[in-house]
């Protein structure tokens, strides 16, 4: 008999199964070790602790089976993906590995897009710049470690890594390659655009290699340390996912998987590139040759629920162990007794930042809707719901993709409970499957193992023989799902509401642990998404020659409607592509203000095009009320030169101000025509319509503004005045 070795090279620890060339488990080896933290929304690991866990894992699977070691003919690696390791010329460890869902490389990404082009980006590697991925990791160390960067002499990732430790060959599969940003994923090699755009040396990345092919074989030093012949064949491997799809039998057109490990992934296999246009899940090379897959990722799925356990039940974890129980039972049994949607609690699991859909580094967690009459029941409910409701957001990317399985395959150890996998069909509204092995990635990684050594003709032939469906299976309850869909209407809803909100808070945070932000958002942040958007399929060339005509007199200039602006070689583009076929008006706004005295809005949108730097400050709408805004309300935006912004109608806001290097602003504006009129007769002057002006605005003025003193409104901004210093 013949056997094989499949590890899994997790965030948690590292899982070594040994298999007979049948599929059957003869023995299996966990080893645990930390997540490393420096920082909010860090997340770090050495080297080390993955070699250590898989040379001691393998030394104790082969002790425990008492098989010879001569009959051991091939392992791999299935590993975590993304993360970075760093060696020098040595092949020495230059620092902790940066993991895939550290958060703090968004700088890094703005930086590829920018060099890259987004939309070229997705062309050539199917993904956009994700904090997550490993060329910005890339970037980040080069621009904060220098010293250790001019170090570097090989980039791997962690389960090449570890091979390399095995064997003494340096060379990463291609599955794992794929996420790393810099692969042209439709040819399967290195990309040179990429590559030359980031002015990162090629010479730094190792050979790419496919996921079943030989990549060397056990050397004596590892021999002698694990037990294993120095003949033993050690395959490319793959990433976790890739992997984890041959142990769950996903190898051709039409399969797809959902597994519920550390983080919750939805992956599909496809024959041809499919690519999301707007990079909001992966698209990634299979571990099967010449094929490709579509895979979504939730960063903090079983992550969420292990953080649930141990805040919220260490006390039941320990006494649970004593009675040799796992504690995630009586977890997922208390749950089960609350009813659909928690009684109102919806859970956002975003613990570090997210990948798929939403791409938002700065999200975090939410408990949104807590009570006093929530138990630690409903929160457990609201973490399994919450966690599954991103797989369903998931879903519907790849159905907009026509990528729809009716029928998922179930792994990770969420597969094993059949709470979980209930609240799977119900709310995915697909048939939850299971296989009957439970080691997906380690299965995965045999399987690559045994075409390497010879065992199998193809990947496909491997599945075939080691991948068998349990009966552990769960249908779609048609009552219960319609239930869920109002709660995914409510999960949908809060993201968008509160994504400048996460923002924000990332700011605070920074500030607050002493980090140096900027005076003033740019109005192509994430905070100024809802009050405008800055329009950029426009030329601004042209208006801001125009622009740069108007007169510029001490104090506040506007003019709604300004002949030589309305120039017929640039009204259609701003009419037709801008306002969508609206008459328009073209005016300007000039001046050296420097403070906050009125906000206005008048029930259209307007557009802003900056002739110079200026500072905005705007306010939302909805911060009114009686006519009363808080000057605590309005927030402060830099607008650059050249860039046109639209306001939306519910936004507040009033002549710009001066921007730091500058000592006036010019701003053209334009609107839909006939904004700016004189104020209707017999107009109430009670409620909002007490708020209207002369030129029939609604304006909200401090006292100390000269709008106030002349009475030309009745709506209030309150508070202390904001100036430009």
């Amino acid at each position: 008999m013949r056997y094989l070795l499949g590890v899994d090279l997790g965030t948690s620890g590292t899982k070594t199964v040994l298999f007979d060339e049948n599929g059957n488990t003869l023995s299996s080896k966990t080893i645990e070790y930390p997540l490393l933290q420096p920082k909010n929304g860090w997340a770090e690991q050495d080297p080390k602790f993955w070699y250590d866990a898989t040379i001691n894992s393998i030394k104790f699977v082969l002790e425990d089976s008492k098989v010879n070691k001569d009959d051991v003919v091939a392992l791999s690696i299935a590993g975590q993906m993304h993360g970075l390791v760093m060696l020098d010329e040595d092949g020495k460890v230059l620092r902790n590995s940066i993991l895939w869902c550290d958060a703090r490389t968004q700088k890094q990404c703005d930086e590829i897009t920018a060099l890259v082009g987004k939309k070229r980006l997705i062309e050539i590697n199917a993904n956009p710049a994700l904090t997550g991925f490993t060329a910005p990791k890339i970037l980040w160390v080069r621009e904060n470690e220098p010293e250790i960067y001019d170090k570097c002499r090989t980039i791997l990732l962690p389960k090449d890594y570890v091979r390399y430790m095995l064997t003494g060959n340096r060379a990463m599969e291609i599955s794992d390659a794929s996420g790393t940003n810099l692969l042209d994923i439709t040819n399967r090699v290195w990309s040179d655009e990429i590559l030359e755009k980031l002015n990162i040396d090629k010479s730094l990345l190792p050979p790419i290699i496919e996921s079943s092919s030989v990549a060397g074989h056990i050397t004596p030093e590892i021999a002698a340390l694990t037990g294993l012949s120095e003949k033993t064949i050690v395959a490319g491997g793959a990433g976790d996912n890739a992997a984890a799809a041959l142990g769950t039998g996903v190898c051709k057109e039409g399969d797809a998987f959902v597994t519920l490990g550390t983080s919750g992934v939805i992956f599909a296999h496809t024959n041809k590139p499919s690519i999301d246009p707007l990079g909001r899940v992966h698209t990634f090379c299979a571990a099967v040759e010449n094929s490709w897959t579509a895979m979504s990722c939730t960063l903090a799925a079983g992550l969420s629920l292990r953080w649930t356990r141990d805040e919220l039940y260490s006390f039941e974890k320990e006494q649970e162990a004593k009675a040799g129980s796992d504690v995630y039972n009586l977890m997922t049994s208390k749950a089960s007794e609350c009813p659909v949607g928690s009684d109102g609690l919806i859970y956002l699991p975003y613990l570090m930042g997210e990948r798929s859909p939403v791409l938002d580094p700065n999200a975090r967690g939410v408990f949104f809707g807590l009570s006093a009459r929530h138990t630690k029941a409903h929160m457990t409910r609201a973490v399994l719901e919450g966690i599954t409701l991103s797989q369903r957001h998931n879903l519907d990317v790849l159905h907009q993709m026509d990528i729809n399985p009716v029928k998922l395959t179930a792994c990770g150890g969420g597969a094993q409970s059949p709470f979980w996998r209930q609240l799977l069909a119900d709310i995915l509204k697909c048939e939850i499957v299971t296989t009957t092995s439970k080691e997906g990635p380690a299965l995965g990684a045999a399987i690559l193992a045994g075409v390497a050594a010879g065992i199998f003709k193809s990947v496909e032939e491997g599945c075939t023989k080691l991948v068998k469906t349990s009966d552990k299976k769960s249908s779609t309850n048609a009552s219960v799902a319609k239930m869920y869909d109002e709660v995914y209407k409510m999960y949908s809803f809060l993201y968008p509401t509160l994504r400048p909100a996460f923002s924000k808070l990332d700011t605070m945070r920074k500030k607050l642990d002493g980090e140096e932000v900027a005076k003033y958002k740019e109005v192509t942040d994430v905070e100024f998404e809802r009050y405008g958007k800055v329009i950029t399929d426009i030329d601004t060339s042209k208006l801001l020659s125009l622009i740069e005509k108007t007169p510029l007199i001490p104090g506040t200039d506007y003019k709604a409607s300004v002949d030589y602006l309305e120039d017929p070689s640039v009204m259609p583009v701003l009419k037709n592509q801008v306002f969508g076929g609206l008459n328009i008006q073209f005016g300007y706004c000039n001046g050296d203000n420097k403070g906050l005295n009125c906000l206005e809005y008048h029930r259209n949108s307007e557009l802003n095009i900056a002739a110079t730097d200026a500072v905005l400050m705007v306010a939302p709408m909805t911060a009114v009320h009686d006519g009363i805004i808080d000057t605590n309300d309005v927030e402060t935006f830099i607008v650059r030169k050249g860039q046109a912004v639209m306001f939306y109608e519910t936004t507040l806001h009033y002549a710009p101000c001066v921007a730091p290097g500058y000592d006036h602003f010019k701003v053209g504006v334009v609107l839909p025509k006939d904004t700016n009129t004189d104020r209707p007769q017999g107009v109430s002057h009670e409620g909002e319509s007490g708020c209207l002006t002369h030129n029939n605005k609604w304006l909200y003025a401090h006292k100390d503004s000269s709008e106030a003193k002349a009475n030309i409104t009745t709506g209030k901004l309150i508070g202390k005045n904001l100036f430009i210093d």
